[in-house]
């Protein structure tokens, strides 16, 4: 596989796990109305979308259809639907770890870890709160917390064990080299 093949490949896969939390997220809208954590997290889903759009424009690949908008049903339930948001958000994070070790490309690896820090960081906690405030009891995903009885907590840090704060900081450093970096045009 060449690299170019390689990075596109992680940026559809990318591409399409946020293609679904979107659609799964507005199908729970459609469902129950405006309700959070969904109203706004559907959104930074948006955000999302078009940040990895944009990462296969400049590399000049073909930006796939969305193939999940109207076609996920939303859960019979609002625990339900929060349970199904702490699981999408655990495994995207995961995915944006195991596409990062497969990625050279400096400016993929910055979306990446933004888009993983936005999983882990602010959606999870925010489905974590969810379930804590509808007092389901239960979890969903490995180690949620959720129903412990404690208050939710942030994702689970990288893997080299570094705090939530610490890879925060440094995805803020990131973003600073990033910006740096020169920009292909087209």
């Amino acid at each position: 596989m060449t690299r170019a093949s390689g990075l596109q490949a992680a940026l559809i896969e990318a591409i399409e796990d946020e293609y679904r939390a979107r659609a799964s997220y507005a199908a729970v809208l459609a469902r129950f109305g405006p309700v959070q954590p969904f109203a706004t997290i559907v959104q930074a889903e948006g955000r999302h979308v078009a940040a990895l759009a944009g990462l296969l424009r400049q590399h000049s690949f073909a930006v796939p259809p969305d193939r999940f908008a109207g076609r996920i049903a939303a859960p019979e339930s609002l625990i339900a639907a929060c349970e199904g948001g702490v699981d999408a958000e655990i495994a995207n994070a995961a995915m944006y770890d195991r596409l990062s070790r497969t990625v050279k490309d400096p400016a993929a690896l910055l979306v990446f870890a933004r888009l993983r820090a936005a999983s882990a960081l602010n959606h999870l906690p925010a489905f974590r709160a969810c379930l804590a405030r509808a007092g389901s009891g239960a979890g969903s995903g490995a180690g949620s917390g959720a129903g412990s009885g404690a208050a939710p907590r942030p994702a689970a840090s990288p893997a080299s064990g570094a705090s939530p704060l610490v890879w925060a900081i440094g995805l803020a450093a990131a973003a600073v080299l990033v910006r740096a970096l020169p920009r292909k045009s087209g």
